[in-house]
């Protein structure tokens, strides 16, 4: 299906309407009508029917920070292509700045608000965390030994090469955020081996300033739900930091008092905490580039050159340090707690 002017036309006359002005913006047509302006969103086709899924259960629960889908004039929620499938929905004007000058908690309160109103708890039998305890510790164990292993094969050589420079001088940062990492995974397993319960609700999936728009009232409204699904609360606070702590180096308050924010409108058990704080603090990012740059260059993906490699590992620490730096006040803050109801018990 064509997605110029006259395509776009064709897709919103099937919903009784007919378009005075369209604007692209990425994978989303702004559509103004004399009935309002709309979005019209581009998604791959097997990605319709689990959106439809999701939203329609979020309304059924009373959630309204779900931006609604219109029906076309035969009654369907998506117009179809070969591989593609279009919906539409109301557009709604957000004149706020994104992601790093975007300094409102709405959107953590609003997340809060979503995982508390669908959780549930399920049982968790122990030879499955002890399974799954030992799968993941193994492997970043063995993570542990490679970059012990690169360095050390570095350091024996004459000349090391920029990328390799660069490694060595991160390697032993980077090793105490793989320890943190295992520690917390470990305090997770024994605590979770007591419960035996964990808990799921339905995550966004992507969750991201750019997904979340306000209106004129100030009410926050989720977007781009293709990747929700039931799972742990926990996964949109890891894959949001992930994403926002991508950057240059920053010492980030804004994420922790997010993160209590949250806290307020769903509190995570201290087990979920533990999780949180060990999938944060590893370092992947740092070890794929570490990976890619001993794997045979037709073999290394997009990053051909050492110059990229030296990018994405400068990158990796950097990610790295800005969690660095959010986990551990997280953590104190959560000790301190701890110290405290221990004192007064």
């Amino acid at each position: 299906m064509q997605t110029n002017v006259h395509g776009i036309e064709e897709l919103i006359y099937q919903y009784g309407m007919i378009p005075e002005f369209i604007e692209q913006h990425g994978g989303v047509w702004r559509v103004a009508t004399k009935n309002g302006a709309f979005a019209l969103k581009k998604i791959k086709k097997e990605s319709a029917y689990p959106l439809f899924r999701n939203i329609h259960s979020l309304f059924q629960r009373g959630i309204k920070t779900v931006v609604p889908i219109y029906q076309t004039r035969q009654g369907y929620y998506f117009i179809e292509s070969m591989n593609d499938a279009y919906y539409l929905m109301p557009w709604i004007e957000d004149e706020e700045e994104r992601e790093v000058d975007y300094k409102d908690s709405l959107m953590f309160k609003e997340l809060a608000k979503l995982h508390s109103m669908t959780v549930s708890e399920k049982e968790y039998p122990e030879e499955e965390i002890t399974n799954y305890y030992n799968n993941l510790s193994r492997n970043w164990t063995k993570e542990e030994q490679e970059l012990e292993r690169f360095v050390d094969s570095c350091e024996k050589k004459l000349y090391m090469s920029p990328f390799e420079l660069q490694v060595c001088t991160y390697a032993h940062e980077i090793s105490l955020a793989q320890k943190f990492s295992q520690k917390k995974l470990e305090d997770w397993q024994e605590a979770v081996k007591e419960t035996k319960k964990h808990r799921v609700a339905m995550t966004h999936g992507r969750i991201s300033f750019h997904h979340f728009v306000k209106d004129t009232d100030g009410r926050g409204y989720f977007i781009s739900w293709e990747r929700a699904k039931q799972a742990a609360p926990a996964n949109d606070i890891i894959s949001f930091y992930q994403r926002y702590l991508k950057t240059y180096p920053i010492f980030c308050d804004d994420c922790i008092d997010w993160f209590y924010d949250y806290q307020k409108g769903f509190s995570l058990q201290d087990y979920e905490k533990d999780l949180t704080l060990s999938y944060l603090s590893h370092p992947a990012s740092f070890m794929q580039a570490v990976n890619q740059y001993q794997q045979p260059k037709n073999m290394r993906g997009r990053f051909h050159s050492e110059r990229e490699l030296v990018k994405k590992i400068q990158d990796g620490y950097w990610m790295a340090k800005n969690i660095e730096y959010v986990a551990g006040r997280i953590h104190q803050i959560e000790e301190q707690k701890k110290n405290k109801e221990t004192q007064t018990s």
